[in-house]
């Protein structure tokens, strides 16, 4: 094994207003990076108009990435890591209490 890769598809948001700027779903990224050690070794912002972001970092390890799709109350987050020293339960719970427990998390973890 390889590493291992994180899909969470993230619906039925309730405060879906924080998914429309890059500056206001940003600190749900820097929280997971920063409470597992996340080496960031570049990032790349998109702001779309009028609204939704898309926000990738590039990791020592692999990447981070979240598109946000505020119309539907939805964003896609996408964590690949090569190395089993992550723990995606934990990354799982940041997303969930960011979102104040008001959505639905579909999670795929898969071993590569």
């Amino acid at each position: 094994m390889v590493g291992k890769h994180l899909i969470a598809n993230v619906n039925n948001i309730s405060n879906y207003k924080c998914l429309e700027k890059v500056e206001t779903i940003q600190p749900l990224m820097k929280e997971i990076i920063e409470k597992n050690n996340l080496n960031v070794v570049g990032e790349l912002h998109h702001q779309f108009e009028p609204y939704g972001a898309t926000l990738l970092y590039l990791l020592a390890e692999s990447h981070l990435s979240i598109h946000t799709f505020p119309e539907e109350k939805y964003c896609a987050i996408d964590l690949y890591h090569c190395s089993n020293n992550v723990d995606f339960d934990n990354v799982l719970d940041i997303i969930y209490n960011f979102f104040n427990g008001d959505c639905i998390i579909i999670k795929h973890i898969i071993d590569r």
